[in-house]
């Protein structure tokens, strides 16, 4: 039993980290055979994973089309980010009254982390910095159902990085999110419940920039 959830884990990141990687594109057919063959594992882990990544948002399945690369287009971004910022908004506000010294002082950590990476070009590893960063709030608050929304919201992004044609956009734009970054950490530390949910709901997760995670 355990070998075969491994060998599903196997799949499902090797699947999603094509997809993150832009190796696999939207409307791309899964050929399963060819990852049976390039895993060297049997097909049924490969279709479990398959049914996964499809309901966390990853891929599509229809009939007699198989499993494809879901796209994202711009509205659906938009829409998605309104949804994010309405649940993000709300778990923030319950979190401020739970919120220690030690969680704001991780997040102020990891918003100094997110500026050395932007420094430094790694935008990818900027999105794995601001996912920890979200979820040292998130994950005090009780409500599993709110968070599972919130979680399946966000895996409806399929890049887990920044892409951008010009360098020095991309530079301005990460930066600029990771102000905001610092004025949640703000917002928390002052205890300021309204304002944080407010700022989190309408800046941070604003429908205008929705237009970097479609695709």
């Amino acid at each position: 039993m355990i070998q075969y959830l491994s060998l599903k884990d196997c799949v499902y990141n090797h699947i999603s980290e094509k997809i993150n990687d832009g190796s696999l594109k939207p409307d791309d057919k899964i050929n399963e055979q060819q990852i049976a063959d390039a895993l060297n594992i049997s097909r049924t882990p490969i279709r479990e994973a398959l049914i996964q990544l499809a309901s966390d948002g990853y891929l599509e399945n229809t009939p007699r089309r198989g499993f494809r690369v879901k796209a994202l287009d711009i509205k659906k971004a938009r829409d998605l980010y309104e949804v994010i910022g309405i649940l993000d908004g709300r778990i923030a506000y319950a979190a401020a009254d739970l919120i220690s010294e030690d969680d704001i002082k991780q997040m102020q950590f990891l918003a100094d982390s997110m500026d050395a990476a932007i420094t430094q070009g790694l935008s990818s590893k900027y999105y794995e910095l601001q996912l920890m960063f979200h979820n040292v709030y998130i994950n005090l608050y009780s409500n599993e159902t709110m968070i599972s929304t919130l979680n399946q919201m966000k895996n409806q992004f399929l890049r887990k990085y920044y892409k951008f044609e010009d360098p020095e956009k991309e530079l301005n734009i990460l930066k600029q999110t990771n102000q905001e970054h610092y004025e949640i950490v703000r917002l928390f530390k002052e205890k300021k419940k309204d304002e944080l949910e407010k700022y989190i709901r309408d800046v941070h997760w604003a429908a205008e920039t929705a237009m970097f995670d479609s695709m």
